[in-house]
């Protein structure tokens, strides 16, 4: 981990709080109605187990990216818990 993931950290940061201040990051609605689907087919149940292993492995590796920069990122005394946010929102103030 280099001064790159840090900046690129800091980066995702800010492009998050832009997104939210213009109300992109809000989920979109769900469909009243949820009894029309379909019963899914062995291929897209295939196809679903494969996303669910690929998700697994992004969530893994980010784990193991925010626990790279807690060791580059001067925390202070409350390091034993940190969010996601809060943990990014430090990384931020460090590079600046």
């Amino acid at each position: 981990m280099s001064i790159a993931a840090l900046i690129q950290a800091a980066e995702y940061l800010d492009r998050r709080e832009r997104e939210a201040e213009h109300g992109y990051a809000s989920t979109l609605p769900l469909p009243h109605d949820l009894s029309r689907r379909r019963p899914k087919s062995k291929k897209s149940q295939g196809n679903r187990t494969t996303h669910n292993e690929l998700e697994k492995n992004r969530r893994a590796h980010l784990r193991n990216c925010l626990e790279k920069l807690k060791e580059m990122v001067p925390l202070g005394p409350e390091s034993s818990r940190h969010t996601t946010l809060g943990l990014l929102t430090k990384a931020k103030a460090f590079i600046k």
